[in-house]
């Protein structure tokens, strides 16, 4: 019997050939199985607009944050919900409050949604009392977890650069932190805890350049971040 010479270089460039022909089908594989994947759950991002003033600087800037979202990916949908189209009463702890919150909470409780932008102008450094009221009915979430690990964002308007917005959505952040919501801010590169907008007494907010980008920032990135949790974890966590 005739022993073949073993030659060490040859065998390795064979195998590494090998390999490397395996790597491309399994990626091809991959790639095609993808191709046929459906496309992915739609995500609902809400906005809440807390403004007396249906339609004004608040509902126009959560309008600036929602078309950001949109952009984001054909698979997130959104709506603009105006507080001063319904009727709402303060929540005391233990009672009973008769309004319409009951329309509206079966819309933010929606499992599509990832999602929700609460916008309010500043009114004497403080959150607009409709959206105060309406998140006074969010106590029974903190038992329940109804709202929990939906992705929030906050926007607020004043009649100054500087009229207290940040402020206004610190205290609006820490209620939402009261019942597991995520709270981000509007993203790289800027960084911001939320967007903060400017009413230059005319209700026109489209010449607040940096605050008109702050509620762009905001927007994607409450969108991003809802995709990204409603495709890795499940729909009930």
């Amino acid at each position: 019997m005739t022993r073949t010479p073993f030659n060490r270089r040859r065998f390795l460039e064979t195998a590494g050939a090998a390999a490397a022909v395996g790597t491309l089908v399994r990626s091809a594989d991959s790639h095609a199985a993808n191709a046929q994947d459906p496309a992915g759950p739609k995500v609902k991002i809400i906005a809440i607009s807390g403004s007396h003033r249906k339609g004004k600087t608040t509902a126009a800037a959560l309008g600036i944050a929602l078309d950001a979202a949109r952009a984001v990916s054909p698979d997130i949908e959104t709506e603009l919900i105006e507080l001063a189209d319904y009727k709402l009463a303060p929540a005391v702890p233990g009672g009973t409050a008769v309004d319409d919150y009951p329309k509206i909470e079966s819309r933010i409780l929606d499992p599509a949604v990832g999602g929700i932008l609460f916008g309010s102008p500043v009114y004497f450094s403080n959150m607009s009392s409709l959206l105060k009221m309406f998140i006074e009915h969010f106590g029974p979430y903190k038992t329940s977890g109804a709202l929990s690990n939906k992705v929030a964002g906050v926007l607020t308007v004043a009649g100054a650069r500087n009229g207290g917005q940040e402020g206004v959505a610190q205290s609006i952040m820490a209620a939402l932190l009261g019942v597991e919501m995520i709270v981000v801010g509007d993203g790289r590169p800027t960084g911001h805890s939320g967007a903060t907008l400017w009413n230059n007494a005319k209700d026109d907010i489209a010449k607040d350049d940096f605050g008109c980008a702050t509620a762009k920032g905001l927007g994607k990135r409450v969108a991003e971040v809802a995709l990204r949790i409603t495709r890795m974890t499940p729909r009930s966590l």
